[in-house]
């Protein structure tokens, strides 16, 4: 039990860290605007459908890059949806970073 206790530890200690901090801070500062969500989830849902295509050998649909690149420029005049963005963006490289350390240490197969 103690490797799940460690890693009790280690979520307490990610909470802690200043971009867990920024994370929450600019998630709330949307969460609040059903607008901003919208547009999130329009985002992310362009993003994948774009995606999928070109992992599937297929040319991403014109219109779809059309309502992509107009979310785009949405979100670039969108301050609090940039700030979430960027948060996000932190905290999920300090995650990849710990896996990367967890697997490295344990000697884990690469699949790359």
């Amino acid at each position: 039990m103690a490797v799940y206790d460690k890693a009790y530890e280690l979520a307490r200690e990610i909470k802690e860290s200043p971009e867990y901090k920024e994370y929450q801070e600019a998630k709330q500062a949307i969460e609040g605007s059903e607008s901003a969500l919208q547009i999130l989830r329009d985002y992310w849902e362009q993003q994948l459908s774009i995606q999928t295509a070109l992992l599937t050998g297929r040319q991403p649909d014109e219109k779809i890059q059309e309502s992509f690149s107009k979310t785009q420029e949405i979100i670039s005049m969108h301050g609090p949806i940039q700030r979430f963005m960027r948060a996000e963006r932190q905290i999920l490289t300090v995650l990849a970073d710990i896996q990367k350390i967890l697997s490295d240490s344990l000697d884990l197969l690469d699949y790359t």
